[in-house]
């Protein structure tokens, strides 16, 4: 009865071995490193917001410098400003390389109005403006904004509490909204979408603006932007992009990583400088398809060493990713 009861403890100690070595291990996980729909949506929003920069200069009764003509363009802007009721102001591209390095034609047209009798300007008290874009053109991507969200619905809101605010004790800020529609015209398939609200603060309005009767100097400008906006991008991905008031999205209108865009010749040889001004600063939660198994995205848009770049971090599961956004 021994040898039996040994033989059989022997038996089972062996199965036991075998079936460990024949178990198969659990494969790692792999790592999740789609990040191209949370470029294509900062891309968006680089449109969007580019219209929103070009208005505040119309707005202001100013010329927009960074949409100026860049050296060696063969194109043409046009702007006018029309003070007869319905007031407006429009500027008109003619396949124009701009001094941000990109090329636009077709036309921007901002009609505004005032709530406010004593109100004049884009930084005054009760501006509304509603944005019309009329064969818009940028780098080959044509923007549509025909879909409104809704009926009449101002694109661009001076947010002003009261109309005594003191620009000297309270930064000035807007509201942006609409729905944006984007589609590469040389490739119709490839569209993109943006729709949503974003709110913008001109955070050094002390230093711009000492009083109210002072018009906004952009060009030495920094803004921040904080809100929603959802939208679709290539291949009908569906997104959701939030900023908040804690980390805005920065742009300053004083640095750009593209440090030379020409060289004058008159009156004498001179360096122009590029007026390319991406988010430098600020950091968005993503959220993209809807697959339930694909984690948020955090997108960090400053960079570390370079304080003046177009690149930044996306971190998916704890990893951070670099990468370079489109400009």
């Amino acid at each position: 009865m021994k040898k039996i009861t040994l033989s059989f403890s022997v038996l089972i100690a062996t199965a036991i071995f075998i079936t460990s070595c024949n178990k198969k291990e659990t494969p790692a996980p792999e790592a999740d490193t789609e990040f191209q729909t949370a470029i294509d949506a900062s891309f968006a929003n680089t449109v969007v917001t580019d219209i929103d920069m070009i208005c505040g200069f119309l707005g202001e009764n100013s010329y927009p410098k960074f949409v100026a003509p860049a050296p060696g363009s063969t194109g043409t802007i046009t702007v006018v400003n029309n003070t007869v009721s319905p007031q407006s102001a429009s500027i008109t591209f003619n396949n124009t390389k701009c001094m941000d390095g990109k090329t636009r034609s077709g036309s921007i047209v901002m009609t505004y109005s005032f709530t406010d009798i004593n109100s004049n300007y884009y930084r005054d008290y009760g501006f509304n403006g509603n944005i019309s874009l009329n064969n818009y053109v940028v780098d080959g991507w044509m923007i549509d904004d025909s879909v409104s969200l809704t009926v009449g619905a101002s694109r661009i809101k001076n947010l002003a509490p009261a109309s005594n605010q003191n620009p000297a004790t309270t930064d000035l800020r807007w509201s942006i909204d609409g729905y944006f529609k984007m589609t590469k015209i040389d490739t119709p398939s490839k569209k993109l979408a943006w729709v949503g609200t974003l709110n913008k603060t001109l955070s050094n309005t002390k230093q711009l603006l000492p009083t109210a009767l002072t018009a906004v100097n952009w060009s030495l400008a920094v803004v921040a932007y904080d809100g929603t906006f959802k939208g679709h991008t290539l291949n009908d991905v569906p997104y959701t992009f939030t900023v908040g008031l804690e980390n805005p999205l920065v742009r300053n209108y004083t640095c750009s990583p593209d440090k030379v865009i020409g060289i004058s010749t008159t009156p004498s040889v001179s360096v122009i400088n590029s007026e390319f001004h991406p988010f430098i600063n600020g950091v968005a939660s993503f959220t993209t398809g809807t697959d339930p198994k694909i984690y948020p995205r955090s997108i960090d848009y400053g960079s570390e060493g370079a304080p003046c770049d177009n690149s930044g971090t996306i971190l998916i599961k704890g990893i951070s990713y670099k990468v370079d956004f489109k400009k």
